[in-house]
């Protein structure tokens, strides 16, 4: 599976998420993981990613913004639709890029 990078539609003052540039020497660098909510948008055809609208990610001190973000596993997609409020985990991949490996509904109480 190939991991495709975070892309965000929100011109939010930092051109790429700050902190996040290309340098090299990073190879042994901690992936980590962060949890986020948001609103479904839409899932490409193929079921490889969404674009979703997030709540600010402290963690990873992104603001709230609408990006298309891959999937682990198109699987995770069943059961999702458009305009669904979802809680969703992110795993870093590379330097800049993150993938999703979990995704539910948020249910209303």
């Amino acid at each position: 599976m190939v991991a495709l990078p975070a892309m965000a539609t929100s011109d939010h003052g930092h051109g790429k998420h700050a902190g996040h540039g290309t340098k090299a020497g990073h190879e042994h660098q901690e992936m980590r993981t962060a949890e986020g909510f948001g609103t479904v948008q839409s899932i490409t055809k193929d079921g490889n990613s969404v674009v979703l609208a997030h709540e600010p990610i402290a963690e990873l001190r992104w603001p709230a913004m609408t990006m298309e973000l891959a999937l682990a596993d198109p699987a995770l997609a069943e059961g999702i639709d458009a305009e669904e409020r979802v809680r969703f985990v992110l795993r870093q991949t590379g330097e800049t890029d993150y993938v999703i490996v979990s995704i539910e509904q948020v249910r209303a109480q």
